[in-house]
């Protein structure tokens, strides 16, 4: 599929050089969207685009996206100890030998080539956009509540800890975990890690208004690092993340 899609692209790239559709009425020279996209990482992310126009059938592009990156092996779940057993709320849901979140902060430059214009007064206006830039990793330690004797029998106590070589049985030990801790636990021990960020897809936007932007983009995304990215325990952690994505995008030009 990801190679179907990839061909897809670079077709559409040597189209978009051999030859463009005639277009008439007003060149807008600006224009400022953004939205939201899922992709097959299990995830969703927020972007923004902002865009000059070169000609009638380019424009320059900044793109800025937020997301986070998600494992294929992480599932989430819940254990139910049942309330009364120890007089406290019932456990969070959380993932099992999940180490790191993983965020991410991307920058890009890009270009989007007019394909097909619309209809004089409807149809649909087909882009092609390619991107590449800075993708800026963030790390965060994942943080669970965890089970620990006390000194009477059969009772316990709860501290939330992120793994560690010491904690490492009780970390792995389905029934020591009581549910995962809250987002904000390890926000102020993320750790930076650079990496490429590169994006081809197709540009759907079928506003009938000129000056606005409603659009479904689907295409490829590609994120590199230096390293593996170390987001789940005993399991492969990749270095190079390539997804497929779909976006619904809004906006207005000027």
């Amino acid at each position: 599929m990801v190679r179907a899609l990839a061909f897809l692209l670079a077709f559409a790239a040597f189209s978009a050089q051999a030859q463009f559709p005639s277009q008439s009425g007003i060149l807008y020279t600006h224009e400022l969207s953004g939205g939201l996209y899922l992709h097959t990482a299990g995830a969703w992310g927020v972007f923004a685009d902002i865009g000059n126009a070169e000609n009638a059938f380019s424009k320059r592009l900044w793109i800025i996206e937020i997301t986070q990156l998600h494992h294929p092996k992480e599932v989430k779940q819940t254990i139910d100890f049942g309330m009364a057993l120890f007089g406290i709320n019932s456990p969070r849901p959380f993932i099992y030998g999940k180490q790191n979140s993983f965020y991410q902060i991307n920058i890009s430059r890009g270009k989007q080539f007019l394909l097909a214009e619309k209809a004089r007064h409807s149809g649909v206006e087909l882009g092609l956009k390619l991107a590449g830039g800075l993708s800026l990793g963030l790390l965060k330690p994942y943080y669970l509540n965890l089970l620990y004797p006390t000194d009477n029998s059969g009772r316990y106590e709860i501290r939330t800890e992120k793994y560690s070589e010491q904690n490492a049985d009780k970390f792995l030990d389905w029934f020591s975990i009581y549910g995962g801790a809250g987002f904000t636990q390890g926000l102020l021990e993320v750790k930076p890690i650079p990496g490429l960020h590169l994006k081809g897809g197709l540009n759907f936007d079928w506003a009938q208004n000129e000056q606005s932007i409603k659009a479904l983009e689907a295409g490829i995304i590609a994120d590199i690092y230096y390293k593996r990215i170390p987001m789940m325990l005993n399991q492969s952690n990749q270095w190079f993340f390539p997804n497929l994505y779909i976006s619904l995008q809004l906006g207005k030009r000027w």
